[in-house]
């Protein structure tokens, strides 16, 4: 049994956590829910041994852990997969495995691949090419990763932080299949997740934080998604609609690919690529990842050549880099600085910088400022000020930043990759709300993602992915069993990459 007593956690003049009592049971999967900023993570870091609390205790089977030490709590039996991968990204994948074992006297690499390729197997994960370097993969890989990593040293509590965003159709359930499996061996699981039919299908119990307190916890065949949902928002806070928009009708052809053709180290990564993005509607990418969702991305941005075909944009004098904005798929490490802080990370859009710095190369400090505590404002960024580092927000709020530092620059093109990943049900249903109004009033929308159900919401013209070549799908006409089939490459040539009239 895991267990909490009154933990208290103050980061400056945040109050994270007040007073937090939480306890999971053997043999139970334990779901721990929250809006964005509701203090989670940083529960969760605390039960691992990495963050110390103010005052409290954390406890296993009753006897207390040493607090804030992550290497007692991972003696203990306590292993963890966090939202943010937690990888040494200069040493390759099977490295980052065999770190659990460097107490033997000589690693053997052969053992550390089959042990992973076993739990792979499993669980429907592919691994990546051997000796690859972590820096080269992508963020779900990464993710994935680190769960092989904390399954591979067996664990009495098996901590798991949003762990199903980042997983196809095709390996949710075998996951969500294991957790059931580790239940039923004896070992605790704490899954926190912003799904809540997911969190329901599996979990034994649920607990709930709102503003650093636990505000409900209940057995979870007691309770329904309403209640959760109220319980997460609050009584005066009504639930979201997440129903499907009306399609919009394209405007003017603001970019378009004529059989775009990529290769990259003698393979082929897009395959006579052709598609159209227009003023006012937003057109989706669904894909697992490494399929050339990326690559398609940096053609588009202008930052990568392609090896054969051509676009065409509307606007040939425009600057692309400010013309297109990127929201990237990894936002710590290609979308925001996490030590800089909020105000000086607007300045990494081109838009906002030009309006933010002087001819000579001054920054206007207090107009960027301003400026950024309107946008924390307008979009509901959990911050105490403009001032603070972005790398202390919560990463659902990080995600929501780098989404309104996007949309205040107002450009004519985003590519947005996974824009809810991190997201509590209610901040996505904001952004998407947003996302959508940005392309009424005329912008031009790429939105790649692996969630199905955001996809069907969002777009107006939906293509599937794999292996460099893209197939339109029949919006109405397949439903999402027959789009994973496209999705693992199951899609008649015949469809496949053809221009639109």
């Amino acid at each position: 049994m895991l267990a909490a007593k009154s933990i208290t956690k103050q980061f400056g003049r945040i109050r994270a956590l007040a007073g937090v009592d939480f306890v999971a049971s053997r043999g139970e999967i334990h779901a721990l829910l929250g809006e964005n900023g509701a203090g989670k993570s940083t529960l969760i870091r605390i039960l691992t041994g990495i963050l110390r609390p103010d005052s409290g205790q954390v406890t296993l089977n009753r006897i207390p852990l040493q607090v804030g030490s992550a290497a007692t709590a991972l003696r203990r039996g306590i292993a963890a997969v966090y939202q943010t991968p937690m990888l040494f990204e200069r040493m390759t994948w099977e490295e980052n495995l065999a770190l659990g074992r460097l107490n033997q006297r000589r690693l053997d690499f052969v053992q550390v691949t089959a042990e992973a390729q076993a739990v792979a197997a499993d669980l429907g994960f592919t691994l990546p090419p051997p000796r690859t370097l972590v820096e080269e993969l992508s963020v779900p890989e990464r993710v994935r990763l680190e769960i092989l990593r904390a399954l591979r040293s067996h664990p009495q509590v098996l901590i798991l932080d949003e762990p199903t965003s980042i997983l196809s159709p095709t390996e949710l359930q075998p996951f969500l299949a294991l957790l059931c499996r580790l239940r039923s061996q004896g070992r605790t699981v704490v899954l926190v997740t912003h799904k809540l039919a997911e969190a329901l299908a599996v979990a034994d119990h649920v607990t709930i934080l709102r503003a650093g307190k636990v505000v409900g916890e209940t057995a979870a065949c007691h309770t329904n998604e309403a209640e959760l949902a109220r319980l997460m928002m609050g009584e005066d806070r009504p639930r979201p609609s997440s129903a499907p928009t009306e399609r919009r009708q394209p405007g003017k052809p603001v970019v378009q690919l004529h059989q775009i053709t990529v290769r990259s180290a003698d393979r082929l990564v897009l395959d006579r690529v052709s598609l159209t993005l227009h003023s006012g509607a937003i057109v989706g990418i669904a894909g697992v990842e490494r399929n050339g969702q990326e690559e398609l991305v940096e053609v588009i941005a202008g930052v990568r050549s392609a090896s054969s075909g051509s676009i065409v944009v509307a606007d040939p004098n425009c600057d692309r880099r400010e013309a297109i904005a990127i929201v990237p798929q990894d936002r710590d490490g290609d979308g925001l600085i996490l030590e800089l802080s909020l105000w000086e990370n607007l300045l990494l859009a081109p838009r906002l910088r030009r309006r933010l710095v002087s001819r000579h190369g001054w920054i206007r400090r207090a107009s960027a400022i301003q400026l950024c505590e309107e946008i924390i404002s307008l979009f509901n960024v959990r911050a105490y000020s403009a001032k603070v580092p972005v790398g202390s927000l919560s990463g659902g709020n990080r995600q929501r930043f780098l989404i309104a530092r996007t949309l205040a620059a107002t450009p004519a093109v985003i590519a947005a990759c996974d824009i809810s990943r991190g997201l509590d049900f209610s901040a996505a249903a904001e952004l998407r709300a947003r996302l959508c109004e940005y392309a009424r009033r005329g912008g031009a929308v790429l939105l790649i993602s692996a969630d199905l159900e955001e996809l069907f919401e969002l777009c107006d013209r939906l293509y599937v992915i794999n292996r460099g070549r893209v197939a339109e799908v029949r919006l109405g006409q397949q439903n999402m069993a027959e789009i994973g089939l496209m999705m693992a490459g199951h899609f008649a040539d015949e469809t496949e990459s053809r221009p639109e009239k």
